[in-house]
């Protein structure tokens, strides 16, 4: 064959390679939109086509582009939504994608799309960005976290909204972080090693200067074995007087409490009784009432504390006084 027959056949194979390409292309879409709740826009799609091909306009999520639902297939509708409407000018080849009473969920990224085949789909996009107050996901933000004292943990806070709320963390009362001031910024508030100090009340406050301030209240759980204090280790009283012997219990989960006398558990009786009250802040005082003194009762008490955590034990001495000691309501 000779060369200057093959050199046409490159080109005319080159020309018809180019002029598939060309057949069909988006020569103009709008410019990215932003608007307010209760707006109206025009979202324009200009097509050049040679022939006959659909033309739709289909929605994605800004954070997830791959995901799309159609909305309109040419001049149709493929949504029940009065709010949006198709319109199509013939003289500019424009399809018009109108959106009125816009609201929150309508924002994200609308895509003009041209179906020449299942490999062949030109597309252009444009940004529908709708400014609204701060709403803090349910699903992807913490409400309650657990952990073990001295382990990490992760406090989280997510919000939508327009622009891009900023997240503030404090605490209940003003309280310290548990890195030390009293805000933080971020939508993580990490603890590296939790203590029973950094346990209670977080609030996570979503902030983008258009309407209201979101919060959500998040509560942090740090557990941790018994600790006792014991408010009087020495203790004493006349004989046929009545005395209490109090001790102070901080754990959680909550610790179960038994008093000891002797190796054995004490109950309430017609000589004891065991009462305990319990705070929300994980402390719970229990008491033990002594009615009409004896001298075999004089000795050593233990307040025994124990929950999954651990457990842990203080005495307490009742000894004897020649005059009675009186409490102080």
């Amino acid at each position: 064959m000779p060369e200057s027959c093959c050199r046409i056949i490159i080109f005319l194979l080159i020309a018809v390679h180019l002029g598939s390409s060309q057949k069909a292309i988006i020569s103009d879409i709008s410019q990215k939109q932003i608007k307010e709740i209760g707006e109206s826009t025009h979202l324009n799609c200009t097509v050049k086509t040679e022939g006959s091909y659909k033309v739709s306009w289909n929605k994605k999520k800004l954070e997830r582009t791959t995901d799309s639902f159609p909305i309109s297939i040419d001049d149709q509708l493929t949504i029940n939504d009065p709010r949006f409407k198709i319109v199509f000018d013939q003289n500019t080849s424009t399809y018009s994608l109108q959106i009125s009473n816009i609201e929150s969920s309508d924002m994200g990224l609308y895509e003009c799309q041209i179906f020449i085949s299942f490999e062949e789909r030109p597309s252009s996009s444009v940004e529908l960005l709708v400014r609204h107050p701060p709403i803090i996901s349910e699903k992807l933000s913490t409400k309650v976290a657990q952990v073990p004292e001295h382990q990490l943990v992760n406090l989280e806070c997510y919000a939508d909204g327009y622009p891009r709320p900023s997240i503030t963390w404090t605490r209940e009362y003003n309280a310290l972080m548990p890195g030390g001031g009293h805000k933080f910024s971020g939508n993580i508030l990490k603890i590296a090693s939790a203590r029973r100090e950094d346990r209670g009340t977080y609030y996570c406050i979503a902030e983008n200067d258009v309407g209201k301030s979101n919060t959500r209240t998040i509560t942090l759980e740090v557990e941790f074995p018994p600790v006792i204090s014991i408010p009087r280790p020495k203790v004493a009283q006349a004989l046929d007087y009545d005395i209490e012997l109090k001790c102070r219990v901080e754990a959680y989960p909550p610790a179960s409490i038994v008093w000891l006398r002797n190796g054995q558990q004490l109950h309430s009786s017609e000589e004891y009784k065991i009462s305990n009250l319990a705070t929300v802040d994980q402390v719970t005082t229990s008491s033990l009432m002594i009615r009409g003194l004896e001298r075999d009762q004089y000795g050593d008490y233990y307040c025994q504390a124990r929950n999954s955590k651990g457990q842990a034990e203080s005495r307490i001495h009742l000894f004897e006084s020649v005059l009675p000691v009186l409490e102080l309501v």
